[in-house]
């Protein structure tokens, strides 16, 4: 259910882009900027920044399913299921302190905050169990939208996450369940792709320091 609503919620703010332009319009103005952060395609550039974004909003819905799936089936469903709860919440109901403007450029606020406590959450059991608790990574997708975001907001958000994760994580009880998961019944990273972001990924990626003009 939580699915099919977020599911609506984008495709309304798409929609709604498509008719007004204002997450593209902000792009145009901030492309100078941006180009110092990320290589981006000289032909329309603008297009393919709403594609990536259009693509890391809508994978939200696709991840929460797919996490809560492989935590069934490998038996740590009472673990993630407070992780998953609050990811589906940053979406259902944002933060009051967070930029509201019912478009794109919001849903990428509640996206950042959904995919980065996710990440949080398996690089917290890469360092103690040297494997991934979820099938995911996107640790260079969400390091391009903290750009996209512009640091002042990116690190409030990661601010929040960091804390909501830290709760989270304190649960020792479940914690220890899945400390004696047997090697190999944790997902695979090659588990879990983003073929929204496949295409724009090729065309959109960080700027190395020696590439920065």
């Amino acid at each position: 259910m939580a699915a099919a609503i977020i599911r609506d919620k984008i495709h309304t703010a798409v929609l709604a882009e498509a008719r007004t332009g204002r997450l593209g319009r902000s792009l145009e103005e901030r492309l100078p900027q941006l180009r110092n952060k990320l290589v981006l395609p000289e032909t329309d550039p603008v297009d393919a920044l709403l594609s990536f974004i259009t693509g890391y909003v809508e994978s939200v819905p696709d991840c929460l399913l797919l996490v809560t799936a492989a935590s069934k089936h490998m038996g740590f469903y009472d673990y993630a299921a407070p992780l998953l709860e609050m990811a589906e919440e940053y979406f259902l109901h944002p933060p009051a302190d967070l930029p509201c403007d019912g478009g794109l450029g919001g849903l990428l606020d509640e996206a950042f905050l959904a995919h980065r406590l996710l990440e949080e959450v398996n690089d917290h059991h890469i360092r103690h169990l040297q494997r991934p608790l979820l099938p995911v990574d996107m640790t260079e997708a969400n390091v391009i939208v903290h750009h996209l975001l512009g640091d002042s907001l990116a690190n409030k958000l990661d601010q929040k996450v960091h804390e909501t994760a830290t709760k989270l994580l304190e649960r020792e009880y479940l914690w220890a369940r899945v400390k004696l998961l047997p090697a190999g019944t944790t997902p695979s990273g090659q588990l879990f792709k983003y073929d929204k972001l496949s295409w724009s990924s090729r065309q959109i990626r960080l700027r190395l320091a020696c590439e920065a003009s």
